[in-house]
């Protein structure tokens, strides 16, 4: 008897569990632009941030890390719309 009631209440704690809102890991993926992409390319600068188009969004650092606009600025998605994004190419052609 008591057994079938721990299974129970262990039951109802588990599909309890299950029922709340998900849970998250602590885990957030920041995708930025890489070194090499950074040396090759002119930033923008935009409210005093080198400012680089990379992957479809906006990217600038702020201190160490990197951030992300969640919507594109007015002043950006013009500048992308009426200029060509500048690469340096630092090899041999050949």
């Amino acid at each position: 008897m008591k057994r079938r009631l721990l299974l129970l209440c262990a039951g109802a704690v588990v599909a309890s569990c299950l029922s709340a809102a998900p849970a998250t890991a602590g885990v957030s993926i920041s995708i930025h632009p890489p070194s090499v992409y950074i040396a090759t390319s002119r930033p923008v600068y935009y409210q005093g941030r080198a400012t680089y188009w990379y992957q479809g969004r906006w990217h600038y650092r702020n201190g160490r890390n990197w951030r992300t606009y969640n919507a594109e600025p007015r002043y950006l998605r013009d500048y992308r719309r009426h200029s060509e994004p500048e690469r340096h190419y630092y090899g041999y052609r050949r």
